[in-house]
């Protein structure tokens, strides 16, 4: 037989699981936080949970800090937003936090709680590491684990080339699916599945052949276009004054462990999407759009965003409801079978990745298919 054994459907609804991995694959690997044009201004922020973790991500006087987002005092949330700009004080009593996470003010202090400088060093925050790969921020809980660039490999001048290539923000949006994040996932990193799923969208954009590449978790899949998008994309890159990334001009589709996928559409537009799980059985999809820049430097108008956002929110749409109504179906089949279904060599890619799950949480769960 040459088809692989897939997870243990376990391994898609048990808390213990799931509880497992929110810490060794999440807090203990580099997940994407943001892009460093969101972090622009002093006091500029991101919020994001990482695991178990509430990070915030800012911007100090110019320096970018990714610090714990639970004031010290009564845990409240510092940053409450998933975005803004605001100085690093705790909403409900006002402390107040430095870069480094340092406790710097706490109102009252002299009549109310007497602390000292050694007693604030101890309230400080905690700081996690944090690596820019280009534009892009990268974000890890865990301490003393490879650099960014150790962990990205061969992807890290891929991303940075990506991160400035495809910079002119189109617009961004989430879904909700009630799925496991890994079968959000599984959807993206194969074409096996086309045909029957997306007879009428993909099949029409994208031939079902894909050439793969690997390391570690990461994976990539170049698929070629039909020619209708390539004609469409070329009439497009014309009337709207930009020129194509040469080095992708097919579909080109990048998988960085655990859940950062990015698709690039002929080389003009990139879809950066993030699996977030929300429990063991739900998870939130969010994407972002990028078009390469104007060859004039001159910032595209925003009704021709809308226009691009309107044709893509279409499309895009449509193939994600797909997607996500053969996900939830399989999510919701996993509780009525204890045997793991089949990969074949078409899927090797949804292999590379559940590989490099389970020697994340071999340690922890006893949920792992033993046979692979």
């Amino acid at each position: 037989m040459i088809a692989t054994p897939s997870l243990q459907p376990t391994a898609y609804y048990e808390q213990s699981t799931f509880d497992s991995e929110l810490v060794e694959v999440f807090e203990n690997n580099w997940i994407f936080a943001g892009f460093v044009e969101q972090l622009a201004n002093d006091n500029d922020f991101i919020t994001l949970t990482i695991g178990k973790t509430p990070v915030v991500v800012q911007n100090f006087k110019g320096q970018l800090s990714a610090l714990l987002n639970v004031c010290s005092h009564r845990r409240a949330q510092l940053q409450t937003g998933p975005q803004g700009n605001r100085s690093m004080r705790c909403p409900y009593h006002c402390w107040s936090y430095k870069q480094d996470g340092a406790l710097a003010g706490v109102p009252q202090n002299n009549t109310d709680f007497g602390l000292t400088q050694e007693d604030k060093r101890a309230l400080s925050l905690r700081r996690f590491e944090l690596e820019l790969c280009g534009n892009f921020i990268f974000v890890r809980v865990c301490k003393n684990k490879p650099t960014l660039r150790a962990f990205l490999g061969p992807y890290f001048p891929i991303l940075q080339e990506l991160s400035t290539s495809f910079c002119d923000s189109v617009g961004k949006g989430s879904y909700e699916w009630h799925t496991n994040w890994k079968i959000a996932c599984e959807t993206v990193l194969e074409v096996y599945h086309v045909a029957s799923v997306h007879p009428e969208t993909f099949a029409k954009f994208a031939k079902a052949e894909c050439e793969i590449q690997f390391f570690n978790g990461h994976s990539t899949g170049n698929t070629p276009l039909q020619d209708a998008p390539k004609k469409w994309w070329q009439g497009a890159r014309k009337h709207l004054k930009i020129e194509q990334n040469q080095n992708y001009t097919e579909y080109n589709h990048f998988f960085i462990y655990p859940n950062l996928a990015i698709g690039l559409t002929n080389g003009t537009l990139m879809s950066l999407q993030t699996y977030e799980p929300i429990d063991a059985t739900r998870s939130r999809l969010n994407f972002d759009l990028k078009m390469v820049p104007r060859v004039d430097g001159k910032e595209t108008s925003e009704a021709v965003k809308s226009a691009i956002m309107a044709n893509f929110n279409e499309f895009n749409h449509t193939i994600l409801e797909e997607d996500r109504l053969i996900a939830e179906s399989c999510q919701k089949n996993m509780l009525s079978v204890n045997t793991p279904g089949l990969l074949g060599k078409c899927e090797d890619r949804i292999l590379h990745f559940q590989n490099a799950w389970k020697r994340d949480v071999s340690q922890n769960t006893n949920q792992i298919n033993e046979d692979n």
